[in-house]
């Protein structure tokens, strides 16, 4: 009635083509929450560098990839001067 590793009918699953099943799908959910945890990590250090970016840094690179004209520039430079 009972088995000798003292789990019942589960210590057989464990031992036999069952164990190997559900360890797979455990390295499996392992994997699939590393992959998850990595790249919400390099989302945030994103995050932080645009917040590091002071107001000036920032009206800088939008004149020079043309979001803004000079004028604009130089008017929202003086202000936060």
């Amino acid at each position: 009635m009972y088995s000798q590793s003292g789990f019942g009918h589960m210590g057989n699953y464990m031992m036999g083509g069952g164990g190997i099943v559900f360890f797979g799908f455990i390295l499996l959910i392992g994997i699939f929450i590393y992959f998850f945890l990595k790249k919400n990590r390099n989302g945030n250090n994103e995050t932080f560098q645009s917040q590091s970016e002071s107001a000036l840094d920032i009206l800088k690179r939008r004149f020079a990839n043309s979001e803004i004209s000079e004028e604009e520039y130089l008017a929202k430079k003086k202000t936060l001067s």
